[in-house]
């Protein structure tokens, strides 16, 4: 196709899809971007959180093991 003349199709059908749900603009890039970013965050903080905790607890007691 040089000059615009001539046009090959090769018989595939395909079916055009642009609901709501598909269809993306930078603004709903970026909240998504964002929202994923935030829940990213939110679990990294429950990780430390719980590491924490996990970090805290200590031993104090502990009993020897008798030999039989």
């Amino acid at each position: 196709m040089i000059a615009g003349k001539t046009i090959a199709i090769d018989g595939t059908k395909s079916r055009a899809h642009n609901s709501k749900k598909a269809n993306f603009n930078q603004k709903k890039i970026d909240k998504h971007l964002a929202y994923i970013e935030e829940r990213t965050q939110e679990y990294l903080d429950e990780i430390t959180k719980n590491d924490q905790h996990e970090n805290s607890i200590e031993i104090t007691k502990i009993q020897k093991k008798q030999r039989v």
